[in-house]
């Protein structure tokens, strides 16, 4: 039995441990496309003739209403999200009421999160690799570190000490286990009350997944001709201005 459970908690987290770089590669694209899909964006109105500044304008109550968050009651707001990027570029996806799991949170975990209660489990399970987390620091925390080891081993320390307290925050627990391994830190053997924990919080992040994948950044990204391209503008327009915008 307990074999079994160890077996099914490593695919698991091998199966978390994916889906967590898949996000971070999914939103990295993103990112990446963000410039290139306004310029195109920018282009494409230009051939055509069609005057953004004014269209935001003339459909303004539409346009700030695509900023407004959903309703907290899950109302009658059911139009897309509009987030605009630092560099201008837009991302448009529906919304969403799934929320991603990982969060930048202090040092000492907060057991309430706004009107979300942590399950008995994330309580437990934050508690278990906590302790690991503090095993790690006798080693690697900055005033634990020898002075007998070479500056490079002393920075790879201090790397790792980071590393290991941003997963505990963001609980990417798989990040401090890889750690632990390394310096033959006992890892939790609450196996399958992490198998409960992961299975939901790769659940979560695989619908994060698919809500990041249909911004219209990441979908750029993935237009491989330039009728693709225009497609994906049109959408886009039809989605902020309404469909009457190529009528007028």
């Amino acid at each position: 039995m307990a074999i079994s459970a160890k077996l099914r908690w490593k695919r698991y987290i091998n199966e978390l441990r994916f889906i967590n770089e898949e996000v971070d590669f999914v939103r990295e694209i993103s990112k990446e496309a963000a410039s290139e899909f306004q310029i195109y964006y920018e282009e494409y109105c230009a051939k055509r003739g069609i005057d953004i500044s004014e269209l935001n304008e003339r459909y303004s109550d539409r346009v700030g209403k695509l900023y407004e968050s959903p309703t907290d009651d899950g109302g009658a707001d059911n139009n897309p999200q509009l987030d605009a990027e630092s560099d201008g570029a837009l991302i448009l996806h529906e919304p969403t009421s799934e929320e991603p799991v990982n969060s930048n949170e202090e040092e000492q975990y907060e057991k309430h999160l706004g009107d979300y209660q942590m399950t008995q489990d994330e309580l437990e399970i934050h508690d278990a690799f906590n302790k690991v987390f503090r095993k790690l620091a006798m080693i690697l925390h900055p005033d634990k570190i020898s002075d007998d080891i070479t500056p490079a081993e002393r920075e790879e320390k201090l790397k790792m000490f980071k590393a290991a307290k941003a997963a505990l925050e963001e609980r990417k627990y798989f990040v401090l286990l890889d750690i632990a391994e390394k310096f033959n830190v006992t890892a939790p053997k609450n196996y399958k009350q992490q198998i409960r924990w992961m299975k939901k919080e790769i659940e979560t992040l695989n619908s994060l997944l698919e809500k990041e994948m249909k911004t219209y950044n990441y979908l750029f990204s993935e237009c491989e001709t330039e009728e693709r391209k225009d497609q994906l503008i049109k959408r886009f327009m039809s989605q902020v201005f309404g469909p009457e915008v190529f009528n007028t």
